[in-house]
């Protein structure tokens, strides 16, 4: 007798709901919200109060000590001055409503735990809505506006996204799952013919990447490429061609930035030029500025003909990671609370007022001091070294496509050395209480079904 499987299941639904995530990002937080507190409702349902049990005690300690230490500080901090202003009141908010990421981590981290998480339809969804704004990119270029009607923004393309800057980054991330879902079920040998297909598609969302004018999200690209390559030695010699074409790529870009300025698009070679030297200005100044909150006016090197590297004006992110050591000098060891950095920042030389100082690093360092920084990026550390050392133990390389992705974005979200937005916003936080989790129970990868 033929027994009808039950397909409208509540872990399918979850399961569903957590494929969302992608197109949620495109439609912006109120989506993203929305899908939080459904997935953490009908996780609750699923499991109750068994979501509270972790299995790796080390990850559950960490965990709930980074989580109620944000709630305690904001508490410690801003009870006293709640006839100050509404912002104090409101970061108390924001402390309590940040578990609904807590509670995202454990669900997640439950359906690893009981091998529920459908991971096939996850990678779909991702790869799926990163090819579809990829697409919306290209026609965006072509036509002058893209799908729905977005003309894109100061010379970048952001396709869906509209007036937020943030479709490289989007691209950067989820284009991964596409191109490892690929090889898992396509590229399943090494011949020259598999090899070609597999830098074409490397390079293919790099050009997407570029076209959106998101610089960081290149390098975040590059080096993603590049650490994966490095990662899985049989492919040492893609690696390499890799390395030759974007050195070529490089060289000449800056032989016709120096010899014939007027070869390309003003504009870019402006932008061009203006993130290099701002990089080796931050490279060169940050490291006495944070220390003695003041630098020498003199001129330092000329990185690039027609940019000279001269004062802080120069790299507008110098000063607000600056203006964030300062912020953080203030309360090193216990930090501000939540949100604490535009309460505690000031306008002055070398210092300015923000939202946030555009590091995730320094952020957490500002709000809740090296005490929440230890905490979080022990959590980040010790899932990496652990993913690290399964990788290398000659799992089938079905597996290793799996759980690099999920890898390669929380390694490089965690990355300090960069610019960013803010760690504690909606967008930031869903990638990595959502993919954290995953990536601590990489090891029950091989327990679910194949891609």
């Amino acid at each position: 007798m033929l027994i009808k499987k039950n397909i409208f299941t509540k872990i399918n639904l979850i399961n569903l709901l957590i494929s969302l995530f992608p197109l949620s990002f495109i439609i912006g937080n109120l989506a993203i919200n929305i899908n939080i507190v459904l997935v953490c409702l009908l996780g609750l349902t699923i499991y109750g109060m068994k979501i509270l049990q972790v299995n790796k005690k080390i990850y559950r300690y960490l965990i709930y000590s980074f989580f109620l230490y944000i709630i305690l500080i904001t508490l410690v901090k801003n009870l006293p001055n709640l006839n100050v202003s509404d912002l104090y009141q409101e970061h108390i908010i924001k402390s309590f409503l940040f578990l609904r990421f807590l509670i995202l981590f454990l669900v997640i981290n439950k359906l690893f735990e009981k091998n529920e998480f459908n991971l096939k339809l996850f990678f779909i969804s991702c790869a799926f809505f990163s090819f579809i704004v990829s697409i919306d990119i290209l026609i965006q270029l072509v036509f002058g506006q893209d799908l729905i009607g977005n003309t894109g923004i100061d010379n970048h393309l952001s396709g869906f996204f509209g007036d937020e800057l943030i479709a490289g980054g989007y691209v950067q991330k989820f284009s991964l799952f596409f191109i490892f879902f690929i090889f898992v079920n396509f590229f399943n040998n090494n011949n020259f013919k598999t090899k070609f297909y597999q830098i074409s598609l490397f390079f293919i969302f790099l050009i997407i990447i570029i076209l959106t004018g998101n610089r960081m999200s290149v390098l975040l690209y590059l080096f993603s490429i590049f650490t994966f390559f490095l990662m899985e030695k049989k492919f040492k010699e893609i690696l390499i061609l890799i390395t030759l074409f974007s050195a070529l790529i490089f060289l000449s870009l800056k032989y016709f930035l120096i010899v014939d300025p007027q070869s390309i698009n003003s504009r870019f070679d402006h932008r061009v030029k203006n993130f290099y030297g701002s990089t080796v200005d931050i490279f060169l100044k940050a490291p006495k500025l944070f220390y003695f909150n003041s630098i020498d006016d003199e001129e330092i090197t000329k990185v690039v003909p027609g940019y000279n590297v001269h004062s802080l004006g120069s790299s507008g992110y110098l000063i607000h990671l600056n203006s964030g050591v300062q912020v953080f000098k203030k309360n090193k060891i216990f930090g501000g609370g939540l949100k604490s950095f535009r309460l505690n920042c000031q306008y002055g030389k070398n210092q300015t007022c923000n939202t946030h100082p555009h590091n995730y690093l320094i952020e957490i360092l500002v709000d809740t001091g090296i005490l929440g920084l230890t905490l979080i990026y022990l959590i980040f550390i010790s899932a990496a070294v652990n993913f690290i050392r399964l990788y290398n133990q000659n799992l089938n390389s079905h597996y290793r496509f799996i759980g690099i992705p999920f890898f390669l974005i929380i390694f490089f979200e965690f990355f300090p050395l960069r610019s960013t937005g803010s760690f504690f916003t909606t967008g930031v936080a869903v990638i990595i209480f959502l993919f954290l989790p995953i990536l601590i129970n990489a090891s029950k990868f091989i327990y679910l079904k194949k891609l």
